[in-house]
């Protein structure tokens, strides 16, 4: 069974909120994770232009990004950058990343996922991450 665990906050590592995951986002996170089982996949997740709640984050779409080696990466930089533009053409922005490790049971968050969601936290206040447990 696929689990998906949620962090959120500024750092990866402070206060929960509720994150609510609508069908399209939620089905195009585990289809990445099941087309590429045997590596670690990320992606960047997307809430609705204007949606502060203060008591939830609602992902409403996101975007598929890498399934090999992960490190923080120009190319990284640069997808960042064409998601933030479709995202505003979209009257979206970016609110979190999600990440399933490569190994079964792993659901730790590695030093790779903390960096990337901080970089990201950089231009997010309302910033959450989502880890994918592929047990």
């Amino acid at each position: 069974s696929s689990g998906i665990n949620a962090e959120y906050g500024g750092s990866i590592m402070s206060d929960k909120k509720d994150i609510q995951l609508s069908l399209v986002a939620y089905t195009k996170i585990l289809c990445h994770v099941m087309q590429y089982p045997y590596t670690a996949v990320n992606g960047i997740l997307l809430t609705k232009e204007g949606c502060e709640d203060k008591e939830m984050v609602e992902v409403v779409d996101c975007v598929p990004l890498f399934h090999y080696n992960i490190p923080l990466t120009p190319m990284f930089i640069v997808a960042l950058t064409q998601i933030e533009e479709y995202a505003s053409n979209k009257e979206m922005k970016i609110c979190g990343y999600y990440h399933a490790n490569e190994y079964y049971s792993d659901s730790e968050v590695g030093a790779v996922a903390t960096r990337i969601a901080d970089k990201i936290a950089e231009n997010c206040e309302d910033c959450c991450m989502l880890i994918v447990e592929n047990d």
